[in-house]
């Protein structure tokens, strides 16, 4: 597990991504992650659980680059290893 200074936020996670997807729960501050995309889960196509504050990640297409997305602790922790 990745673990972080208690005084400043994780840093915002880049994902590289070959075309652009962005989703979003129907309640704000939900987690934003594409799972089956973004860190191939087999289990959830899109992550339901709550954001946390800071974990936050960047998903940058050829194209485009988005704002940074609020994620839940366990998709953070999941992107570190993919994260440009």
């Amino acid at each position: 597990m990745t673990t972080f200074d208690t005084e400043s936020l994780p840093p915002i996670l880049t994902i590289r991504v070959a075309a652009m997807f962005t989703w979003e729960q129907n309640q704000p501050g939900g987690c934003r992650c594409a799972c089956a995309v973004f860190h191939d889960s087999d289990s959830a196509p899109a992550c339901t659980s709550p954001g946390e504050p800071g974990m936050l990640i960047r998903i940058e297409a050829p194209l485009e680059t988005s704002a940074p997305l609020p994620v839940c602790l366990g998709c953070y922790h999941q992107l570190v290893p993919r994260a440009v």
